[in-house]
C-alpha cells in the first residue's frame, strides 16, 4: 500500500520515488519467473502509444499524452501492421459513407 511519500505514484517501500533502475530490476525478476524473455521498459511506451492509437485516439493528443514537441517523434512508435491499416480503412475510408 503506498504511503504518503513524495506523492509519486510508484514509491518504493521507505516511500521514495521508484526508480528506471527499480523498475527495470522489478520487470526483469517478473520476466524471469514467468519464464518469458525480459523486456525493454521502453517496449511499454510503445505498446501504450500503438495501443491508444488502435483504439481511436487522434494522433495529436497522443503527441500530447507522449510529451512529443513534434510529430515525427511520434511516429517512430507507431510501426503499424498491415492489420492495423486495414482496420483504419474499413473503419473510415470514405466509399462506403458516400451519399
Amino acid at each position: 500500500m503506498r504511503g504518503e511519500g513524495d506523492g509519486a505514484l510508484w514509491q518504493t517501500d521507505e516511500g521514495a520515488r521508484l526508480t528506471y533502475a527499480g523498475l527495470r530490476q522489478i520487470v526483469r525478476r517478473r520476466a524471469v519467473a514467468a519464464k518469458v524473455p525480459v523486456p525493454a521498459l521502453h517496449s511499454f511506451r510503445r505498446a501504450f502509444a500503438l495501443l491508444c492509437l488502435r483504439n481511436g485516439i487522434d494522433v495529436y493528443s497522443l503527441q500530447r499524452l507522449m510529451g512529443h514537441a513534434d510529430l515525427s517523434v511520434l511516429h517512430r512508435y507507431l510501426a503499424q501492421t498491415n492489420s492495423d491499416l486495414a482496420d483504419a480503412h474499413r473503419r473510415s475510408g470514405p466509399v462506403d459513407r458516400l451519399l
